[in-house]
């Protein structure tokens, strides 16, 4: 009985070892604030974007439809046979551009916009927005920059869209 009672014990030690090792937790849950320290957002968009993309709806109307905040690697990928592709691949993963504008039928990235505001002077928000400007340029994607200001006008921003998409310029600057 006594030969029983420790081949049970070891059994339990080694599976509870195991599980361990898996990460899987034994007992009760450990508390949320332990687990998880994030709270929601009280906002998604800045003022000045919320601004944007209420202007933005009206100059696309039902030509595109309009993302929010979409990371470079959903826009654009490395190229195949690109040796040491990771870090490239960390490099677009870790920036998103404001807005994507996407075809209705089939969600193809058409441009994407950059809404430029006064952190976009400093000399390290520079180099990421050449970084940036080079990625889209490289993967043949427009990329239109806006100048952050109070209003915009829907006439002005839809004539620049459809500038962008043909291509004159690659990428376009802020106005």
């Amino acid at each position: 009985m006594k030969i029983l009672l420790l081949v049970v014990v070891g059994l339990l030690f080694v599976a509870t070892v195991i599980l361990k090792k898996l990460g899987i937790q034994l007992g009760p849950p450990a508390r949320a604030e332990e687990e998880s320290p994030y709270d929601a957002k009280s906002y998604f968009f800045t003022k000045a974007e919320n601004s944007f993309y209420r202007v933005l709806l009206q100059a696309v109307g039902s030509d595109y439809v309009v993302f929010a905040k979409v990371k470079l690697s959903d826009m654009i990928q490395v190229r195949r046979g690109t040796s040491n592709r990771q870090p490239h691949l960390n490099r677009i993963n870790s920036k998103h551009a404001d807005f994507l504008l996407c075809g209705p039928e089939q969600f193809q990235p058409r441009v994407a916009i950059e809404l430029d505001d006064a952190s976009h002077q400093s000399v390290r928000r520079q180099r990421r927005d050449d970084f940036v400007n080079r990625a889209f340029a490289s993967a043949r994607l427009p990329l239109l920059r806006v100048r952050a200001k109070r209003g915009y006008s829907p006439q002005e921003l839809r004539q620049r869209i459809a500038e962008a998409v043909r291509g004159t310029p690659k990428t376009a600057t802020p106005r």
